[in-house]
């Protein structure tokens, strides 16, 4: 409010409070392989075409794409995806050239001395760089004729048109030479490449001592545009670009690295709802050795320039590239950076609830080679036939770039990591699918698959986290990819983490965490790659094997909402996740906390705390009791006889509280009677303890 009178005035203001905080069980993780995309490093995506944008399209045959695009189609919102690859570090942090690691493609890029000045690449690594080509055109030149000139200067009839920080090229009957303007003088019509005030001035300030001021003086802006080509499909145009450092619009500052490179990739994107990552552009360039002054491109105006030397590092795949290594408080940026990939690299996100990896199932085959078509016979009337139209084929993918067939002992190694990272945390619960033979072998039967869920679990418990089969056939309904050798043309068959993640997250979103992810449709399937039938469904059901059935026609339904574990008391999905959700929400709710002092207002503030968050829960239906006494119950209090705040406790500024809940478990079994009484028929509804 604007007072213009002197006077006492009173306003009034709503001290309104922070919003409400959105706990989110719903937020998945994907680890696997991508088309492109950064390495190592989290992207949040929150629709299909976003994830397309940032990895490109569907990957040969690799099913990080089809478990996002899973996940989307079954009503999630939000996901990260980390894009691994085998890599080789340099010294300086940046991946190093020769070896099997994946690398961008590339072109150097020289001045007119001959002299590779910037490396013009994909913004990404991968083979796809390679199917990108350039070309660099001089703007339409700006010239005009000085109307005096010495060494440092020249003035002009009019300026408009020039800017500090340009790139010119001086020229004279006799002799040339390019300079950077430093300072334009409009008032005067004069332009300068060695700046009048000698306190502004520095060594890239050069004057141009072979001028003669006798002679006529041409000055001629130099700028240009880029064209990229993909696929001889025009992609992307950037206009304007400046070989000078000093102009805003200079090659390496329009077009800088996306992701950063060495220690700077260690900076994560903020892990806000409101705030996406923007997808990078094709191609990014990065100085080399620069010049003083700089020097126009050598390269001809309109001349196509390939880039070459991508590669996307898939046959060097080993486990450890899905799983990274934990930091060590004494680890420089560079150690930090290598150890930081796959599962690492989603260490400092906290909203992510839900995690998947369905690329160490990965099933390789090589593209379908194509032979060329038998030339026609030669009509003996014509004395010299056409040739014959070249055939544009999908050229295949180099066997050397297939990556390895992963053993169970790897696929096993990253399970079970997933499954300890999720446990040990505390606040996500993992999505796994069995490896294709175990979930398919009709020789072996479920017991395989019962013999994969015992794997799981024998080298430590497991809780969090959940075994899904058999697994899926989708549709390639948008053409992006070619089909996979001894598959269905059009059909794909994908492990079904990335449908149930989906379907979890939908769940969550809809009816609450506390409610079973099962006996919901999974949308975008053709079939189930395996038939169950009611007995085998049984028997997986009691082993720990949570499945999905195609039935009378209908979209494959989930039939399981079990946990991994071997233990009754975390046995289902929902109690687990519940769990989670209530662990996080007192995290949130508790922060205050740190550091008041340990008395007894602040345990009663604690429990008053404490207690606010389980009668929501037990509001929305996550307890089994009728009452909030029969549902949880709260302790806080010191006392030497029970596992709260004692005073051992005390002396190591430790603030315990003990709380109980009766979670409920979902309804697996319901029996209904069905007879006749007195000539009336009976319906009686029973659970299963009765018939154990």
């Amino acid at each position: 409010m604007r007072h213009g009178m002197p006077a006492v005035s009173i306003e009034r203001t709503d001290a309104a409070s922070d919003g409400p905080v959105v706990l989110r069980t719903d937020i998945a993780a994907f680890i696997g392989l991508a088309e492109r995309g950064p390495l190592d490093t989290p992207v949040a995506v929150e629709s299909w075409r976003q994830f397309q944008a940032h990895f490109g399209r569907p990957f040969g045959s690799a099913y990080l794409a089809w478990a996002v695009r899973g996940f989307f189609d079954n009503d999630g919102l939000r996901c990260w995806v980390v894009r691994v690859a085998a890599r080789q570090f340099g010294d300086d942090g940046n991946e190093a050239a020769p070896g099997g690691g994946a690398r961008s493609a590339g072109v150097l890029l020289a001045d007119t001395a001959g002299v590779p000045r910037w490396r013009l690449s994909a913004t990404s690594p991968g083979s796809w760089g390679n199917e990108l080509s350039i070309a660099w055109r001089r703007e339409r030149p700006l010239t005009q004729r000085a109307l005096s000139a010495d060494s440092t200067s020249a003035r002009l009839a009019a300026v408009a048109g020039f800017a500090p920080g340009e790139l010119v090229r001086l020229a004279q009957p006799a002799a040339s030479a390019h300079r950077v303007l430093v300072h334009v003088d409009a008032a005067a019509g004069k332009l300068y490449w060695v700046h009048p005030d000698p306190r502004q001035r520095g060594a890239d300030q050069l004057a141009w001592s072979a001028l003669d001021p006798a002679q006529p003086l041409m000055v001629e802006r130099v700028a240009y545009t880029l064209d990229v080509w993909r696929r001889d499909a025009f992609a992307a145009q950037y206009p304007d670009l400046h070989p000078s450092p000093r102009h805003p619009r200079y090659f390496g500052t329009v077009l800088a690295p996306a992701y950063g490179s060495g220690a700077e990739r260690l900076r994560l994107p903020p892990v806000n709802p409101g705030a996406l990552p923007v997808p990078p552009g094709l191609v990014e360039i990065a100085g080399l050795a620069p010049a003083l002054p700089p020097l126009p491109l050598a390269a001809a105006s309109g001349e196509r320039l390939p880039l070459a030397s991508g590669a996307d590092g898939l046959a060097a795949l080993t486990a450890s590239d899905f799983l990274g290594e934990p930091y060590s408080p004494r680890d420089s940026d560079f150690a930090r950076l290598r150890k930081a990939r796959g599962l690492q690299a989603l260490a400092e996100i906290d909203e992510i609830s839900l995690v998947a990896a369905p690329d160490i199932l990965i099933r390789p085959q090589p593209d379908p080679d194509y032979e060329p078509l038998p030339p026609d016979a030669a009509n003996p009337c014509l004395a010299c036939p056409p040739p014959a139209p070249p055939r544009r084929v999908h050229q295949p993918r180099a066997v050397a770039e297939l990556p390895p067939v992963f053993a169970e002992a790897d696929i096993l190694r990253v399970q079970t990591a997933l499954i300890a990272d999720c446990d040990a945390r505390g606040d996500r619960f993992a999505v796994l699918s069995a490896p294709f033979e175990r979930a398919t072998s009709r020789a072996r039967g479920i017991r395989a698959l019962a013999e994969w869920r015992r794997m799981l679990v024998e080298q430590q418990p497991a809780r969090a986290a959940a075994l899904y089969a058999p697994w899926l056939a989708v549709a390639e309904n948008d053409g992006a990819a070619p089909p996979v050798a001894g598959s269905v043309a059009g059909v794909r068959i994908v492990p079904a983490c990335g449908h149930v993640a989906g379907a979890i997250a939908s769940t969550d979103l809809a009816l609450g965490v506390m409610r079973a992810p099962a006996n919901v449709p999974v949308q975008r399937v053709v079939d189930v790659r395996s038939a169950v039938n009611d007995a085998q469904h049984g028997e997986l059901n009691d082993a720990g094997v949570n499945v999905l059935r195609a039935e009378f026609g209908r979209a494959p339904m989930l039939l399981g909402a079990r946990t991994v574990s071997d233990e009754p008391e975390w046995r289902y999905v929902s109690t687990v996740r519940m769990l989670i959700a209530l662990r996080r929400a007192c995290d949130i709710a508790l922060r205050w906390a740190v550091f008041e002092p340990n008395d007894a207002p602040t345990r009663a503030a604690v429990a008053t705390t404490l207690i606010a968050i389980l009668t929501l829960f037990w509001q929305r239906g996550a307890f089994a009791g009728a009452t909030a006494a029969e549902s949880f119950f709260v302790r806080c209090q010191e006392d030497p006889t029970e596992d709260t705040t004692n005073a051992d406790a005390r002396e190591h500024g430790q603030l315990i509280a003990l709380v109980g809940i009766a979670p409920v478990a979902p309804a697996e079994f319901i029996v209904l009677r069905v007879g006749r009484q007195d000539n009336l028929p009976v319906f009686s509804l029973f659970e299963r303890k009765e018939f154990a």
